[in-house]
């Protein structure tokens, strides 16, 4: 989402959404957009629900830095660009609790709501540090089911992670990756559409998540916000 707020309110306006709904954003949507703080704020004034992404995560170990830096001296180690400096004054106490509060996972039925994904070594049940951040963070995967940075990956070598994911947490709906298309996978939706770079912004919809296997999904065409580093993931590789 990352702060394409009149996207969000066109695409629920085309849903249809009600009070009966459940909503989830699957994490980032702050960062990099034009609506950040507004769109943080958009979530919590309608009771949307949403997963911490790498984005939220980021601002969070900035902001616990800089409370160490004013309590202890100790330097912040982080940097952020100007974009996410403007975006981080933007910010005040109450939105940290906030991004704080919010889960690496949901659970409804037989869905599982993630940002990055899963790994064959993922306990969502005891997630530490380390595990937390890969599954905010993972796309590709070795031969073995291990964590291959970004930068490291070579699509013709590795592995998406969804193409070894066992199914053992139910169907997985994820963001972090921004897709042509959405991915559809044996047991997977990856609707990260890339609304910021000008694509679309993309939801997923189920009647019932008991049967998240009956599903529909809608966008929106979006405005250009950023510059996008990387070619398109085209979803059907």
């Amino acid at each position: 989402m990352h702060g394409c707020l009149n996207e969000l309110k066109l695409l629920r306006k085309k849903i249809g959404v009600t009070k009966e709904d459940i909503e989830v954003s699957v994490g980032d949507f702050i960062g990099k957009g034009q609506y950040s703080k507004e769109t943080l704020c958009y979530l919590q004034e309608h009771s949307i629900k949403a997963i911490r992404g790498n984005h939220e995560d980021k601002f969070l170990r900035y902001y616990y830095h800089e409370q160490r830096f004013l309590t202890q001296g100790i330097a912040n180690p982080m940097q952020l660009s100007a974009k996410e400096q403007e975006i981080y004054k933007s910010l005040d106490k109450e939105d940290f609790v906030f991004l704080q509060s919010l889960p690496l996972f949901l659970q409804f039925n037989a869905l599982t709501v993630i940002h990055g994904g899963i790994l064959p070594s993922t306990n969502l049940a005891k997630l530490d540090k380390k595990s937390a951040a890969q599954v905010m963070r993972v796309r590709y995967l070795d031969v073995h089911g291990r964590f291959v940075a970004l930068d490291d990956a070579d699509p013709h070598i590795h592995f998406w992670w969804s193409e070894l994911y066992d199914g053992r947490y139910g169907y997985v709906v994820y963001g972090h990756q921004p897709f042509l298309y959405p991915r559809v996978d044996r047991w997977s939706f990856g609707i990260d559409t890339g609304a910021v770079y000008g694509n679309r912004l993309t939801a997923i919809v189920f009647a019932d998540a008991k049967t998240p296997f009956c599903y529909e999904l809608f966008d929106v065409p979006s405005q250009t916000y950023a510059k996008k580093s990387k070619p398109w993931i085209v979803s059907d590789l």
